[in-house]
């Protein structure tokens, strides 16, 4: 009579590009030579799982089963990759073979990897998988390096470091899973530059209130040293803090960049908004992504943030052109293998440059040496629809040595907190107004009812926009402005005066002018 096969499952998910997938993990053992397969459409990271359970089993204080072991991982339509499968079929072997008792009919969830000496390290993208995961299992096993993944999800688990805590693990007496929340982490504070190190500066501070409080795409012009890098630090510092799924969001995207292993960089679960910085000899992999391993760039890293774009005159034209969809649709898109993948990319857009060459076209007292040919020729860098997707534009000037000696008075240093409740009585107004995550910048279109401008105020900003030759975006960006100012002001309706303002920070005439500069 043959004897009766025992097919254990273990649950476990996997990526499929950047989607996450549940799987199930069949694991059999039979009479007959000592064999050990794998099957499902596994890649070879996953058939290696072989070389590495036995000799983990082992120094572990296990058995090697004898017999052939099958372990089979549904879907099997899905191509597969990676080495968290380890774990899920090393309990599954462990179970069939009557080494770990577990009560029938018992779902379980692991993943992980397994190292020689049995100790179970985490795997990439653990806070993706983790997040989307069914709240339909007994238990529920995770490697100690995910602790901060299972935050993000708010997930109910027991993290484990080794094969030999599996001893005890099913005993109901013993099994104490830990509720996992974002309650517990610390709020991250920094010091940050307060407005007083942009003193004097009033069109650029204003703004970049405006810019912060309606997530706007800002471009600031100055001469060198005059504190533009600055100026995007102060406004990342003023945004509130991230909240609730934003977390892991921006926590997700860090893991899956890689910066886990980062010295510099480090991942850290925090509610500080990521503030991500971009120069000219940046290439456009880092900038929006490298499609052919779906690793994020910068444009994605800066999600529900502040990215900063310094010298954007001096960019490869190619590089600039890419800027356009993601800037307008805030997301970044990939394909790979004839797949579409897309990663968000909502953020305030801080943009710097100088005015012209020399960069003292603003400073008094000191002659400019370019030409107006020059100028036009340098500022034309930026191509109409870049610029079209500016929504303000102030310039800043070098301020004196006495503004200097000013700048750290503590009447100034209350300008931060001011600017931070001006900012989240917005976000609390545009968070009542659309769902979660969108704002007047972000929204897909200004819907006249929706913002509460009457006819009177549509007709003011189609003139504006006739006048200064404005394109629709370009109509439909300063009505988005305007309903920020509101929002600033802490009104629910619109005015004439909160589309002009807008208007002026649209049209970009800087300087009597000079700098050929329009929106459109």
């Amino acid at each position: 009579m043959a004897s009766k096969v025992r097919i254990v499952k273990v649950y476990t998910s996997f990526m499929d590009g950047m989607t996450p997938v549940p799987a199930e993990v069949e694991v059999s053992i039979t009479p007959g030579l000592p064999t050990f397969d794998v099957i499902g459409l596994c890649d070879s990271s996953i058939r290696e799982s072989r070389g590495r359970i036995q000799p983990a089993l082992v120094s572990s204080g296990f058995c090697m089963p004898k017999g052939h072991i099958t372990a089979s991982i549904s879907p099997s339509y899905i191509r597969k990759s990676g080495t968290g499968f380890d774990l899920p079929i090393a309990l599954g072997m462990l179970i069939a073979s009557g080494q770990l008792q577990v009560p029938e009919d018992v779902r379980i969830y692991s993943s992980g990897e397994i190292k020689l000496d049995g100790k179970i390290a985490g795997t990439p993208q653990a806070a993706m998988r983790l997040r989307m995961l069914p709240d339909e299992y007994d238990y529920v096993f995770i490697p100690e390096e995910e602790t901060d993944a299972a935050r993000c999800a708010c997930l109910t688990a027991t993290a484990v470091n080794s094969l030999s805590a599996f001893r005890d693990a099913f005993d109901s007496d013993s099994y104490s899973p830990v509720n996992y929340s974002l309650n517990d982490i610390e709020e991250y504070e920094e010091e940050i530059p307060d407005f007083s190190a942009v003193k004097g500066q009033e069109k650029a501070v204003r703004a970049l209130l405006i810019a912060a409080a309606g997530v706007h795409n800002i471009l600031l012009l100055g001469s060198p040293g005059c504190g533009k890098t600055m100026a995007g630090k102060i406004l990342a510092g003023i945004l509130p803090p991230l909240q609730g799924s934003e977390i892991g969001d921006v926590y997700s995207v860090m893991e899956a960049a890689g910066l886990k292993d980062d010295p510099e960089e480090g991942l850290i679960l925090s509610d500080r908004r990521p503030f991500r910085y971009i120069y000219p000899g940046m290439s456009r992999g880092r900038i929006l992504g490298i499609p052919s391993k779906l690793m994020p760039g910068e444009f994605a890293l800066a999600n529900h943030g502040v990215l900063f774009a310094d010298e954007i005159f001096e960019y490869k034209r190619e590089v600039l052109e890419a800027l356009r969809v993601p800037l307008e649709d805030h997301v970044v898109r990939m394909s790979k293998d004839g797949r579409n993948f897309a990663f968000p990319a909502s953020f305030v857009f801080v943009a710097a440059g100088n005015p012209c060459r020399c960069g003292m076209l603003y400073e008094s007292g000191r002659r400019c040496t370019c030409t107006p040919n020059v100028i036009n020729s340098y500022m034309s860098k930026l191509s109409g629809p870049i610029r079209d997707r500016l929504d303000l534009v102030a310039e800043m000037r070098s301020i004196s040595g006495k503004s200097m000696a000013e700048s750290a008075s503590a009447e100034d240093r209350k300008i931060n907190e001011q600017m931070k409740q001006l900012v989240k009585q917005a976000w609390d107004m545009q968070r009542r107004r659309f769902n979660d995550g969108v704002f007047n910048g972000t929204c897909c279109n200004a819907d006249a009812e929706l913002f509460r401008a009457s006819s009177e105020v549509v007709n003011y900003a189609a003139e504006i926009s006739e006048a200064c030759g404005f394109s629709a975006r370009g109509f439909n960006r300063i009505l988005r402005v305007g309903r920020t100012i509101a929002d600033i002001a802490g009104r629910e309706d619109m005015e004439t005066a909160d589309v002009a303002e807008a208007g002026i920070y649209r049209k970009g005439d800087l300087v009597n002018g000079r700098s050929g500069f329009k929106a459109s």
